[in-house]
């Protein structure tokens, strides 16, 4: 076949078709096959932009160790054996601080000078309405590296062909691709080869079907979250000290964002923008706001020109979500605690553990969830009051949200009464009598309980019934655990609740409740009022058996006051009471603070005989517990009849009546008080031992009570002093007083202080002793008691 000559419009010779004009021209040439025409520039070397990295954050602050692992992830290892490339992939909620962590640390590794082949850059807008495409992307990357538009392959595989091969040739390169929504938006930017290439991604999801090192960053440590504040206002004015000045209205407000660094920057330009305010009034905006998460708006934007608004960014973060995921989303976040085990979580959502554990799983990618030890889950607190927010916005999703407060709420009940009954040394549905395993639930069930308690803000008055009871029936694990402190929050709120629903039953359970707080906080006046309050309102219903168990809280309380008459009265009331119903176990118990109350008295042999009758009711009714305590009281009253032989027997039955219904507080005060009856029979040597293993106890094993820790070590200080080591002594009585100072302690305070002055006088240290006497005196003072505070004074002017 002949191929017919193809003829231009003129010929041009040799030099001009190779002078510095644009074109080459064809005319009058002739061509026997395909022709290919390849177009010049002669305007020197492309540039390239390998070191166009966004600034480095202004107030980049904590995560030091987050910044020395990638620091070590992005080093270039030299063995053969090293992998070419090495993706670093840092996942966290958004607004969290990734971008801000992935430019700190690129701007360090181009410092020290990790990555001479340049650095690349790439924000992907992976959550914006219209994201990067990879194709976008490649191209961006491959002008980065000096390619001009002219020299770019045809196809979008050619560009990544041509990408990796620039890579291949270059010397080390650090890529970032930041804000990355998906794998597929990185996988064909990642480097085919080239040693010492490294990649750095940030996404609001964990990437794990990628080969990355994957770091998930959390929310700051609170002490970041102030230095940040703080830099915030001192960047913008040097004599800003409102940051110093204010140290617990900033620790409150770092709180309240969470210690999310994007909230923390919206609250900072909120307090720029305030100069002449205090902290103090944005905390308290935050903390009235209905609405959180909308309230953490700022006008302006960011560093690299975001808006400075909280919302938004969830709300991208929730649409992304697939509907069944969205409706988990929105009930995890009802739940009451900082995290949620699976056995609730299944109770709150109503899904089947088998079902719910994926979707859980699913959550966590998103950053929306935090796994955590022992099959808990975390969701950040601004995420659930987003979550709680949106199930209240639109009518439909609000059912579904009760419901599942609802069911937790009666889940906890249940497990909470069974509880009860394991602790008092009964046998349970749930527990058995296994002890550990019900306060080893209640302690991982501990913040979700004591918020759900808190639960009676709404209109919802069954909720409110359900979340009063449950605080009320925490009780018994609140006296174990010597949590006095959240035992008041939640009975004061349970008495304000049961008033406003006009429960007056509930009402007068609660005020007793609060007095049993308030005792154990040795608030014993406000108790009493409380116990009162009880008492009134169970007379006004007709409620003998309310009546009676206020009567023996008071006379309790009244005991510590040393009120002794009035005590006796309260006890007298409650026996008759408890007699005329035919309860049994209220006249033991009864009788044994009866007994106590004699032995105050002085009527010792009267005492001896009431805590032995109510220690035989005790153990007839199968109470360990209970007949353990009067045991021990028994040996008190033995010692004091001089009977030291027997009042060792006693406590030692008390010791082990505690350690077989694992009451280790219980048997923690027995020995201490073992001790003091070997003290009596003039075995001090063993007497110290006993004191010592006693007030180790306390710290050893958790037992948080600090009162009973210094009478400890009190009675260790007077073991010491009758053996003849007084400045042992003194050392250790010191320490018992700073201990009862520190809880309110003034009775133990006061009698630490007497034991001192006599260790003083003991040494002829006359002047330290009046001291010490006068402390005595004013401990005494501060705790309401007159009589011996009025007797230490006596004894400080009579050394004087």
């Amino acid at each position: 076949m002949s191929v017919r000559p193809f003829r231009a419009a003129r010929a041009v010779d040799h030099d001009e078709a190779v002078s510095g004009g644009d074109h080459i021209h064809f005319d009058a040439g002739r061509f026997y096959g395909p022709v290919v025409g390849k177009q010049e520039n002669h305007y020197g070397p492309a540039p390239t932009s390998l070191a166009a990295l966004p600034a480095a954050p202004a107030f980049f602050t904590g995560r030091e160790a987050a910044v020395a692992e990638l620091l070590a992830a992005l080093t270039a290892d030299d063995e053969e054996s090293a992998p070419a490339v090495v993706i670093s992939a840092v996942a966290g909620l958004g607004g969290v601080g990734k971008t801000a962590l992935a430019l700190h640390v690129a701007h360090t590794a181009r410092e020290e000078g990790r990555f001479p082949g340049g650095v690349l850059f790439i924000d992907l807008r992976g959550y914006d309405r219209a994201p990067v495409t990879t194709d976008q992307a490649v191209l961006s990357l491959l002008r980065a590296l000096g390619v001009r538009d002219t020299d770019m392959p045809p196809t979008p595989e050619e560009r990544y062909a041509f990408y990796r091969s620039r890579l291949a040739d270059r010397e080390p390169v650090l890529i970032v691709l930041d804000n990355a929504s998906a794998p597929e938006q990185i996988a064909p930017l990642l480097p085919g080869g080239g040693r010492g290439h490294r990649v750095l991604v940030t996404s609001r999801d964990v990437l794990d079907s990628l080969p990355v090192r994957q770091l998930r960053i959390e929310a700051l440590a609170p002490e970041a979250s102030r230095d940040l504040v703080q830099r915030l206002l001192t960047s913008f004015d040097p004599t800003d000290r409102r940051a110093v000045e204010e140290p617990g209205a900033v620790a409150g407000l770092c709180e309240l964002c969470g210690h999310l660094p994007l909230a923390l920057l919206i609250a900072g330009q909120l307090l720029r923008r305030r100069r002449h305010r205090p902290v103090a009034t944005l905390t308290a905006e935050l903390r009235r706001a209905a609405d959180r998460v909308r309230k953490l708006r700022a006008r302006g934007v960011d560093q690299y020109g975001r808006e400075l608004a909280l919302r938004p960014v969830f709300d991208v973060m929730y649409a992304r979500l697939e509907p069944e995921l969205a409706a988990l989303f929105r009930l995890l976040g009802q739940a009451p605690g900082a995290d949620i085990g699976l056995d609730p979580a299944a109770v709150l959502t109503g899904l089947p553990q088998e079902d719910l554990e994926p979707l859980l799983d699913d959550l966590a990618a998103a950053c929306l969830l935090t796994p955590l030890p022992g099959g808990r889950w975390q969701m950040h607190d601004l995420l659930r009051q987003y979550a709680r927010a949106l199930a209240t916005e639109e009518s439909g999703l609000a059912p579904p949200a009760t419901e599942g407060r609802r069911r937790l709420l009666g889940y906890y009940f249940l497990g909470v009464w069974a509880a009860k009954i394991t602790i008092k040394g009964g046998q349970s549905d749930i527990f058995g009598r296994d002890l550990f395993h019900a306060l080893g639930w209640l302690d991982s069930e501990r913040s979700g309980l004591l918020a759900a308690a808190l639960w009676t803000k709404g209109e919802n008055t069954e909720e409110t019934e359900l979340a009063v009871t449950l605080a009320l029936v925490l009780d018994d694990y609140f006296a174990l655990r010597r949590a006095y402190d959240d035992w008041e929050q939640l009975a004061r709120n349970a008495c304000e609740a049961a008033r406003g629903i006009g429960d007056r039953e509930l009402e007068a359970r609660s005020w007793g409740c609060l007095g049993n707080a308030l005792r154990g906080l040795r608030r014993y006046e406000e108790a009493i009022d409380a116990f009162h309050h009880a008492r009134r309102i169970f007379a006004g219903l007709g409620d003998r058996l309310g009546q009676g168990n206020a009567w023996a809280s008071l006379g309790a309380c009244l005991i510590s006051l040393r009120r002794h008459e009035e005590a006796a009265d309260a006890f007298r009331r409650c026996i008759d009471v408890y007699t005329a119903l035919g309860d049994r176990k209220g006249i033991a118990t009864a009788r044994s603070n009866l007994g106590v109350l004699l032995e105050g008295l002085g009527q010792l042999d009267e005492a001896e005989d009431t805590v032995r009758r109510a220690s035989e009711m005790h153990r007839q009714l199968g109470d360990r517990r209970a007949e353990a305590v009067a045991q021990d009281n028994l040996g008190t009253i033995l010692r004091r009849l001089g009977r030291s032989e027997e009042a060792a027997r006693a406590h030692v039955r008390a010791l082990d009546l505690c350690i077989g219904a694992h009451d280790f507080h219980g048997a923690t005060r027995a020995w201490d008080n073992f001790g003091l009856t070997m003290q009596s029979l003039g075995r001090y040597d063993e007497a110290i031992g006993i004191h010592t293993q006693a007030r180790d106890a306390y710290a050893r094993l958790h037992l948080n009570d600090g009162p009973a820790e210094a009478s400890a070590c009190r009675n260790l200080g007077v073991a010491l002093l009758a053996a003849g080591r007084p400045d042992e002594a003194l050392s250790v009585l010191e320490e018992a007083r700073d201990l009862s100072r520190r809880h309110d302690d003034w009775y133990g305070a006061g009698a630490a202080a007497q034991s001192s002055a006599l260790a003083h006088a003991r040494r002829s240290r006359f002047g330290e002793a009046v001291s010490a006497w006068l402390a005595a005196a004013e401990a005494y003072e501060r705790g309401g008691f007159t009589e011996l505070a009025d007797q230490a004074r006596q004894r400080a002017q009579r050394l004087g």
